[in-house]
């Protein structure tokens, strides 16, 4: 339950920000509830993440979205990823930190492909490369830095086998 509401707590600090600093297409994407995900994935149960990125997903999709699906699939996806990929690299802060920028990359472009696929943006590749995708990496990586010892020792209650 602390787990559901610290997520929900992010979600709802995501919204906030980008309620205020959405001014333009410059505005970085700030996904602290993705990262959360990630968190509960890698050092929480895999089942747990999953079945948070299916509601969190899910919730996603019908605040943000007309279309079902599009963030219930990436936000079950992306922390599987991260747990399989951090398995073999190794956890410490600069393998935790750089992974999971590059799964926020790669939820970026998935959005986006998604999105320009079935006519919902009007965002084009180059504003999305030179414009969004830099100032998110960027505001995602400092996150990512700073939860990461709050969400260690939120998260890790008792070590459980990782999967594999």
């Amino acid at each position: 339950m602390r787990v559901f509401i610290a997520l929900f707590l992010l979600f709802l600090i995501e919204g906030t920000w980008a309620a205020i600093f959405s001014w333009h297409y410059m505005t970085p994407f700030l996904a602290l509830t993705l990262i959360g995900l990630m968190y509960i994935s890698l050092y929480g149960r895999f089942e747990s993440a999953f079945g948070f990125g299916l509601v969190f997903g899910l919730l996603y999709d019908i605040v943000y979205t007309d279309l079902l699906g599009i963030y219930l699939f990436t936000f079950s996806l992306i922390p599987l990823l991260v747990s399989f990929v951090l398995k073999y690299i190794g956890e410490n802060f600069f393998s935790v930190v750089i992974t999971f920028t590059f799964m926020i990359l790669v939820y970026s472009f998935t959005i986006y492909s998604v999105m320009a696929a079935i006519g919902g943006t009007t965002m084009t590749m180059q504003t999305l490369l030179v414009e969004q995708i830099p100032g998110t990496l960027f505001v995602n990586a400092i996150a990512i830095a700073v939860l990461y010892y709050p969400m260690t020792r939120y998260v890790a209650t008792r070590p459980v086998a990782k999967r594999g």
